[in-house]
């Protein structure tokens, strides 16, 4: 069975990961029984991205980095995600990957003129 990636793009407060886990550990516990194997991937650390065909989907964390920033691990997963919708690999982008995923497919991501919204 091939796994589902978890494209791990930033990490949460340092205090609230130590007492609930970070993003990724999140996703996993929210999978449930789902008995799919997990992969976690975090590019800014240098990883590499797998090939499409070799994952079942992927989920895109949150983060407290700006898509705006064009940072080079960001840009290279946009990269890898226009190609994982050209093979039609099912995505989820969660706050800063949704965003990521938006830039990778030509849409435009901002500043909110009125400021953050939480």
């Amino acid at each position: 069975m091939k796994p589902l990636l978890i494209v791990k793009v930033g990490s949460t407060h340092p205090h609230i990961a130590q007492a609930l886990g970070d993003f990724e550990h999140w996703i996993i516990d929210g999978l449930g029984e789902a008995g799919l194997p997990v992969k976690v991937v975090d590019p800014r650390q240098g990883m590499a991205l797998p090939a499409c065909g070799d994952v079942a989907g992927a989920i895109v964390t949150g983060s407290h980095s700006m898509v705006t920033d064009r940072e080079p691990w960001s840009e290279h997963t946009a990269e890898w995600l226009r190609g994982a919708v050209a093979a039609e690999l099912p995505i989820l982008g969660i706050c800063y990957g949704h965003q990521l995923l938006a830039h990778a497919l030509g849409g435009e991501v901002d500043y909110h003129p009125g400021g953050i919204e939480l």
